[in-house]
């Protein structure tokens, strides 16, 4: 005999406590960035704007909509990249971090609208948060030498 879906869910929500408790984080903050956070950001910024070239200038914006979906779910990744950094045992307790986590997250949900509406202008404007929540994040939290051509805001 068959339980019951009431009973079946109630045994399954009995099993569920301790997988429902939150996981400490797998991945140090450089790997996040490594393998999750830097190659989605590269991806999406390679689906925007423009470059000019000695042929001329190209046109970065997708053409097919398996191009625009690549974008969505590069910003998507930047998102859930921002959510990550923001968990507890992440970077630093600072609310700066928290700040900046929150600012990469919020960058990627623009990315994500921006390219489920394949706005080429509003891809690149997200693009441009996305950068802006990064270089505020390592102008703070990773340390130049002296002697380096980039400077600290």
């Amino acid at each position: 005999m068959r339980p019951a879906p009431l009973l079946a869910a109630l045994v399954l929500a009995a099993a569920w406590p301790a997988a429902s408790q939150p996981m400490a984080p797998m991945l140090t903050v450089k790997e996040v960035m490594k393998h999750v956070v830097n190659p989605a950001a590269e991806t999406f910024w390679k689906g925007s704007g423009s470059v000019t070239t000695e042929d001329g200038v190209e046109e970065r914006a997708p053409t097919t909509d398996a191009a625009w979906d690549a974008l969505v779910n590069a910003a998507a990744v930047v998102l859930e990249g921002g959510v990550i950094l923001k968990a507890p045992g992440q970077g630093p307790p600072d609310p700066e971090w928290q700040r900046f986590s929150q600012q990469l997250a919020d960058a990627g949900a623009l990315g994500m609208a921006a390219a489920r509406a394949k706005d080429e202008d509003k891809v690149f404007e997200a693009g441009g948060e996305v950068y802006n929540a990064c270089y505020a994040c390592h102008a703070k939290y990773i340390p130049r030498p002296a002697n380096s051509l980039w400077k600290q805001p």
